[in-house]
């Protein structure tokens, strides 16, 4: 990676790596790609436990950096990285987990099961995945089950997961050969909700790009949302792309917020929900918990340049420049095309009075016209503090032609700000009302833009933002909301003394493949309310706790002489251990020595003089 950003490790979280295309056909590479996102977002619901995001884990695909690298990269304790095989009908799925730590292997499996079968493999791959991570990381609850494993024909399935790797291109002859893809999926397997979703993404991404009517690439987009909303609605995409609908078409934050809560209740790693709760506290002025949104959302997404923007967004609101400039330099770090960040940079130097900054940062914009528009917004605010009268007329013209293109929208924003720069209140208060009326979302940021103060304080303008923002807003600040205890302080005693009796007498710590699941179903417990004993009664994880006795186990046998004729691993291995490297590792942690120090000084007596 060319950028080296850091982030500080999250104690329960984890980054699962596109999986490898293991088959000769390249064209499975987004088969395997689809794959590891569903794991990603299955585990992305699990409370608790740090997931992140698909971009930003995609960001080190084929790429030969070391797991403790990406780990310290990503701020994440464990890497997922796994392979799939196609032969036949079958599917061979390969993972591994690592400890970014010491860069040590966790644990590996492979999971075959046939084509027709990946998706409830995808779910028991999630679920395996989560418990390896609950014993070696520490407790959190999981549920029975991560993923839907809905009854799609896997040819349906396929083209789904093509289409969604279409549309994550970004342009239009893509999104529209995936729209093409999505309805043959609706058609073959019409009950299966999240080609409905994409296809809503699809059309709201043409109407945005301008290759279709706004509000005609919104209609048909809401069809298909409506009818996923149907099928499932409680779906954290579901509730997302919905929050969308509310917040930039229908202008009704607090409904927008409310479900993005619950898109962020049903997926606590969902880093777009997250990022757009942030956007629009921000529209609301809390800023507080915008930023705590913001902040999750970076942390989840350290890659993504978005991420990065929205927090200098968040600054620059607040017109706290030097925050501000420092954010979007590491978006554009990331992102070299990213726009709006090189017009958030040079609107600050105006404020700053940094006129020539200003117009040298919009000059090196790429042509386009999205980027001809920004230049000539710059360009005239910049020579309107100049006072050269004749090039903010030129300016002017350019923004009011727009007006009549494709682009008008955009044009009468801007315009408003060039109007109010003048001093011309009266005109920038009639674009204003123009947008109004067209209801542009770029109104939602007005009341909290700094080039616009003096117009700000006009009757005119309040009026007009009461009807874009309507009435004050409730509090959004983030509540982490936390499940009930499974046991109670006196199960906590009772069970402990179980867990105890049952480890001294039945020793299922010489198993080297005991599981909490199994441990839980010896004590007939829930999984969840073993991991929640250990962790509130013994202030250890899974894993401490069995090798604990593992290691009593190892020790005794060196001191006694009817086992002297093993080697140190034979006996590690005796005990329960299953890799010389977790034992090795967990003896000198818990010992302060090497198993061969503790072996010649018990072993060999004369070592001690």
């Amino acid at each position: 990676m060319s950028q080296s950003l850091q982030y500080a490790i999250a104690e329960r979280s984890i980054a699962v790596l596109p999986f490898t295309n293991r088959s000769p056909k390249p064209e499975n590479d987004y088969f395997c790609d689809g794959a590891t996102e569903e794991i990603i977002q299955a585990l992305g619901k699990i409370r608790g436990l740090k997931v992140i995001a698909t971009q930003s884990s995609f960001a080190f695909k084929d790429h030969k950096t070391s797991f403790q690298e990406i780990g310290k990269q990503l701020g994440v304790a464990a890497i997922l990285t796994g392979s799939i095989r196609f032969f036949q009908k079958k599917v061979r799925i390969a993972v591994q987990m690592i400890n970014v730590a010491d860069g040590f292997q966790v644990w590996a499996e492979s999971f075959d099961c046939l084509l027709d079968d990946m998706l409830a493999a995808q779910d028991e791959i999630s679920l395996k995945i989560a418990e390896r991570l609950r014993e070696h990381l520490g407790h959190f609850d999981i549920d029975d089950q991560l993923l839907e494993t809905s009854k799609v024909p896997i040819a349906s399935y396929k083209l789904y997961l093509k289409a969604r790797f279409l549309i994550k291109q970004l342009n239009r002859p893509d999104v529209e050969k995936a729209i093409s893809l999505l309805q043959q999926v609706i058609k073959k397997a019409p009950h299966f909700p999240l080609p409905y979703l994409e296809m809503h993404a699809a059309y709201v991404f043409l109407g945005s790009l301008g290759v279709m009517p706004v509000e005609e690439a919104f209609q048909q987009g809401k069809q298909y949302l409506d009818q996923a909303l149907t099928l499932d609605a409680d779906l954290p995409e579901s509730q997302f792309q919905l929050a969308q609908v509310y917040l930039w078409q229908k202008w009704k934050l607090e409904e927008a917020c409310r479900l993005l809560a619950n898109a962020i209740q049903g997926r606590p790693s969902y880093a777009d929900a997250h990022q757009l709760m942030g956007l629009a506290l921000v529209m609301q002025g809390n800023f507080k918990a915008a930023k705590s949104y913001q902040e999750v959302a970076l942390r989840l997404n350290p890659f993504d340049a978005n991420s990065h923007y929205q927090m200098g967004a968040l600054y620059y609101f607040q017109q706290k420049y030097e925050e501000a400039l420092y954010y979007f330099e590491k978006c554009i770090a990331l992102d070299p095309d990213f726009l709006f960040a090189h017009v958030q940079m040079a609107a600050i130097y105006l404020l700053q009075n940094q006129t020539d900054k200003a117009l040298q940062k919009v000059e090196n914009l790429p042509s386009s016209s999205e980027a001809d528009l920004s230049r000539a917004f710059i360009s005239t605010l910049a020579y309107t503090q100049l006072g050269d009268g004749a090039k903010v007329k030129e300016g002017m013209h350019r923004l009011e032609q727009a007006t009549q293109t494709e682009a008008k929208e955009r044009a009468l924003v801007l315009l408003i700000y060039t109007y109010a720069a003048q001093n011309q209140y009266d005109k920038a208060l009639d674009r204003m009302e123009q947008a109004t009326h067209l209801r542009s979302s770029m109104l939602l940021l007005l009341s909290r833009e700094p080039l616009l103060q003096n117009l700000q304080v006009k009757p005119k303008f309040q009026a007009l933002i009461k009807l874009v923002l309507g009435d004050s807003p409730s509090d959004h600040s983030p509540k982490q909301k936390y499940k009930k205890n499974l046991l109670s302080e006196e199960e906590i005693e009772r069970h402990s003394q179980r867990v105890e009796q049952l480890m001294t007498q039945e020793k299922p710590y010489h198993d080297p493949s005991l599981t909490l699941r199994e441990l839980a179903a010896k004590l007939d417990l829930h999984p969840n309310a073993l991991s929640q004993l250990l962790n509130r009664g013994f202030h250890q994880n899974f894993a401490e706790y069995v090798n604990g006795y593992r290691l009593k186990s190892f020790t005794a046998k060196v001191k006694d002489t009817a086992f002297h004729h093993m080697t140190i691993l034979a006996l590690a291995f005796e005990s329960g251990f299953n890799s010389k490297t977790a034992f090795n590792t967990f003896f000198k942690k818990n010992m302060g020595k090497t198993p061969s120090q503790y072996w010649k000084e018990h072993v060999n007596p004369a070592a001690k003089k």
